[in-house]
């Protein structure tokens, strides 16, 4: 409960105060001035503590860490079970009354609420108050979810042709970029409020580039041709053949911070290599000296899709997926510590398999590995890559996206050391267009990867 009359009671206690003092003039009391709150904590949500911070210079508490979505219906009658003060908090409007820590309060009002709560600290001299403003932070959104949007709705398309050829999407720097053909494309800045779309002018891309073979690596972008060659370009709109990588290239394979991985064929065969400097393979690939690993059968070598990891050592760890697709029956990812040979990641056991899907792609994501394609109607995850089971609530794709057809799909990572929310990235690309599909942009992000705090 909270004890009324106020005004009552410090009058009674300084009336006390006095007369002891008259009692025995001899002892001299000083009492303290420090009317700080020290530290303050509620009861557990959902079983969890949550730490409150006391910014002394604003006399501001708040929760840097968000409460989970739905917990107004839990702090509209809570315990406050810490409240660490020399003398006694006060609170109310417009009539102070003193704060009892065994009640329970209504903290309502401060979710969310720069106006906040008020609190008054009253230092044990009967004299010396602070104000305090308490702000819950609540979240409003659900962190597990997956939320899709439309980027129509943000923007014009960048192209309303139908084209009847293939398409790729692909991120360089922090630029989305749509090849449309070898002489066309289209860019929009990734930023959350900068999505306009421009047509770049592209030079020197033969008319036999693939370019669903566009990867980005060290700030470049490559291409295959059908007739083996690479090129690149630095900007997305100029291309020049990397001649020194030889004319045997099958394909690029990203997702290394600091190499490419490629197949190259040597007299009917392939075999892994690895490139480093975007110019040149580590290791000599003719004839007369072959030390590289031999491409197992059922290994992918096109619309290869790639995500990085790291072992529980810390160690880097790409996972790819990719056509053609060794059985109808399941998708199977590859995995790889080096670049230099690749493992399968099959899975044994009846019905956790990955099922068959034309172009997958692979993420980790959120902790997660996700796979989705074919049709786009369900995601599948796993927790190691082998083990894999169908998504039913929260991480979801949009009804919209059910047999749209060709598609492009990138996960474009946050930088380190972002904190700011708007600055937050972590966005799923799914590009629609290509053999006759219509344009489409959609974007997509798990809640949580969009908070300060996850």
């Amino acid at each position: 409960m909270r004890i009324k009359f106020l005004s009552v009671i410090v009058s009674f206690l300084i009336v006390s105060f006095a007369l002891s003092s008259c009692l025995d003039s001899d002892d001299n009391y000083e009492f303290s001035s420090d009317a700080t709150i020290h530290a303050f904590g509620i009861d557990t949500i959902h079983g969890k503590h949550y730490k409150f911070t006391i910014d002394q210079l604003n006399r501001l508490i708040y929760n840097r860490d968000s409460l989970p979505v739905g917990s107004d219906t839990i702090i509209d009658r809570i315990l406050i079970d810490t409240m660490t003060v020399t003398g006694w908090i006060t609170s109310g409007s417009p009539t102070d009354t003193v704060f009892v820590m065994s009640d329970s309060v209504d903290l309502r009002p401060a979710m969310n609420n720069d106006a906040g709560m008020l609190f008054k600290a009253h230092a044990a001299d009967g004299v010396t108050v602070r104000e305090y403003k308490l702000k819950v932070n609540v979240h409003l959104q659900d962190p597990d979810s997956l939320v899709w949007t439309d980027m129509q709705k943000r923007g014009n398309i960048f192209s309303n042709t139908i084209n009847l050829g293939q398409q790729k999407a692909v991120v360089l720097g922090d630029e989305l970029f749509v090849y449309t053909s070898n002489s066309t494309a289209y860019k929009t800045s990734t930023a959350p409020d900068k999505y306009n779309w421009s047509k770049v002018n592209v030079s020197n891309l033969p008319s036999d580039v693939k370019l669903t073979s566009a990867v980005e690596y060290n700030n470049a972008l490559y291409m295959v041709t059908e007739s083996k060659r690479v090129f690149s370009s630095t900007n997305g709109g100029a291309w020049t053949e990397v001649t020194t990588l030889g004319d045997n290239v099958i394909v690029l394979i990203n997702g290394f911070s600091d190499r490419l991985s490629g197949i190259v064929e040597i007299n009917g065969k392939q075999y892994f290599n690895i490139c480093k400097d975007g110019k040149n393979w580590e290791a000599e690939n003719t004839a007369d000296n072959l030390t590289l690993e031999e491409v197992p059968a059922g290994f992918p070598t096109e619309n290869i899709s790639t995500t990085q990891t790291n072992t529980g050592n810390g160690v880097e760890k790409v996972v790819l997926a990719g056509m053609p697709l060794a059985n109808e029956q399941e998708t199977i990812p590859w995995f790889s510590l080096d670049g230099k040979g690749w493992a399968s990641l099959a899975n044994t056991v009846y019905d956790t398999s990955c099922p068959g899907m034309v172009n997958p792609a692979i993420m980790y994501y959120g902790d997660m590995f996700y796979c989705f394609g074919g049709e786009l109607d369900a995601i599948y995850n796993s927790i190691t890559g082998i083990a894999w089971s169908k998504t039913e609530t929260k991480f979801l794709l949009p009804q919209e996206f059910k047999g749209k057809g060709a598609y492009s799909i990138i996960v474009e990572p946050t930088k380190d050391k972002t904190v700011a929310p708007a600055d937050k990235r972590d966005f799923i690309w799914v590009i629609f267009g290509g053999n006759g599909t219509k344009n489409e942009v959609w974007r997509g992000r798990l809640n949580r990867l969009g908070f300060e705090i996850q």
